[in-house]
C-alpha cells in the first residue's frame, strides 16, 4: 500500500483528548449503501472509528494511520477512545453516541469481545458497514444478536506468535531454556501469540514456566527478576507485549545479564525499537498498527461504495533486529521502506 505519513503533533493531539463526533469537517464523495443510519447526507460518507485508549502508542498509532487513509481518500473519520483497556460500558456509550449521529461505516476495536455488540445492533439493521479492527468480536454472540461484521482488519496472533519463536531459535542455542511472561490469561490475542510460539519451538527450546503479567510492565519486570534469582539457567525470555518486553529487559539488565538473555516480544513500539539500536534487547516482532488504521479506512471506503470486500485482512509482521532497526524506527509508525504493503481493497 501506500505510505501515509502525518505529523506527530496531530497525534499527540489526539492522544490528551477525545475527538467528539463533528470535530472534523468534509464529507466523501463516496456512495453510501442503501439503509445507511439516517443523519442525512452529511453522515453518509463519514466514517466512525472506537478505539482503545489512545495514549497507549499501540492504539495511537492506529488512529495514525487511520486518519492518513481518510486524508487521502478525502474522507471525513472522527475518532472516539475508551479512558482505558478494561472500559468497556464507557467505550460502548461512545460509540451509541457515533450510532445515533449516524455514520456511513463504523470501525471498531473493542476493549472486549463482546463490549459492542449490543451498540452495532442497530448499525447492522440500518446496512452500515462494520469493520472489526485488532481484538475480534466474538462472531457467535454478534450472531445471536443480529449484527453482521463486514470485515476484521488485524495482526493473525499465531502467527506473531511464530515469528517471535523463530527469533528466539536465531538468538539462543537449541535445547536452551526459556520463559513465556504473558498478558491477561483469557485474553484471546495472548493466549494466539504464547501459543503460536509455543509451536515454533517445540523440541527445540525448553520452555520451564508460563506466567501473567496483565500486560503491565511493572509486573513483568518483576516476574523476570523473580524467574531470573529462581532459575539462573534461562536464556531467552518471550512476550506478546511490547511494553512487557521493555520492563522484561530492565529485568534482565539489573541482574547483569544483558546480551547473556534474550528477550523477544510482540509490537514493536518505538521504545523496543530505540532499545534494539541501542543495544538493548536483541529482536522485537513489528506488528503494523499504522497499517491496521489505514487499511481499516481503506475497507470502509471500498464498502461505502459498494465493492465486495474481503472477510479478513491480515496485517503482516517483521522481525526487526539489530541489522533492520534503525529503518525501522526511522519510519515509525509506518512500515520501513521496502514493507509496503498493496491496498487489498482495490
Amino acid at each position: 500500500m501506500t505510505r501515509h505519513t502525518l505529523t506527530r503533533s496531530a497525534v499527540a493531539a489526539a492522544a490528551t483528548v477525545t475527538i467528539l463526533a463533528g470535530a472534523l469537517a468534509g464529507c466523501s464523495d463516496s456512495a453510501a449503501p442503501q439503509g445507511t443510519p439516517a443523519a442525512g447526507e452529511d453522515g453518509n460518507g463519514k466514517i466512525a472509528l472506537v478505539l482503545k485508549p489512545l495514549d497507549n502508542t499501540y492504539f495511537g498509532a492506529m488512529a495514525e494511520g487511520a486518519q492518513a487513509a481518510a486524508d487521502e481518500a478525502g474522507v471525513d473519520l472522527t475518532i472516539v477512545a475508551a479512558e482505558n483497556v478494561t472500559d468497556d460500558s464507557g467505550q460502548a456509550t461512545k460509540l451509541n453516541s457515533l450510532v445515533t449521529a449516524g455514520y456511513g461505516c463504523y470501525i471498531v476495536n473493542p476493549t472486549s469481545q463482546t463490549n459492542l455488540i449490543t451498540g452495532l445492533v442497530p448499525v447492522t439493521q440500518a446496512g452500515a458497514p462494520i469493520v472489526n479492527l485488532d481484538l475480534p468480536i466474538d462472531l457467535d454472540a454478534a450472531e445471536q444478536a443480529g449484527v453482521k461484521v463486514t470485515t476484521y482488519v488485524g495482526t493473525n496472533n499465531e502467527t506473531a506468535g511464530e515469528a517471535g519463536g523463530e527469533a528466539m531459535l536465531s538468538l539462543v542455542p537449541e535445547g536452551s531454556q526459556v520463559a513465556l511472561i504473558g498478558g491477561l490469561v483469557a485474553d484471546p490475542g495472548n493466549i494466539a501469540r504464547l501459543g503460536g510460539f509455543e509451536k515454533a519451538v517445540e523440541g527445540k527450546l525448553e520452555i520451564t514456566q508460563t506466567v501473567a503479567a496483565d500486560f503491565d510492565k511493572a509486573k513483568a519486570k518483576s516476574a523476570a527478576s523473580t524467574i531470573l534469582i529462581a532459575n539462573p539457567d534461562i536464556k531467552g525470555f518471550f512476550t506478546p507485549s511490547g511494553d512487557m518486553a521493555m520492563g522484561i529487559q530492565q529485568a534482565v539488565e539489573e541482574a547483569g545479564k544483558k546480551g547473556q538473555v534474550s528477550v523477544v516480544g510482540i509490537d514493536g513500539t518505538q521504545d523496543q525499537l530505540k532499545d534494539i539500536v541501542a543495544g538493548g534487547q536483541p529482536a522485537a516482532i513489528e506488528q503494523f498498527p499504522y497499517l491496521m488504521g489505514a487499511q481499516s479506512v481503506q475497507a470502509c471506503v471500498a464498502a461505502m461504495g459498494g465493492a465486495s470486500i474481503p472477510s479478513t485482512v491480515e496485517t503482516p509482521v517483521l522481525i526487526v533486529d539489530s541489522e533492520n532497526a534503525q529503518d525501522a524506527l526511522d519510519a515509525f509508525p509506518a512500515p520501513p521502506k521496502g514493507f509496503d504493503v498493496p491496498n487489498p481493497f482495490k
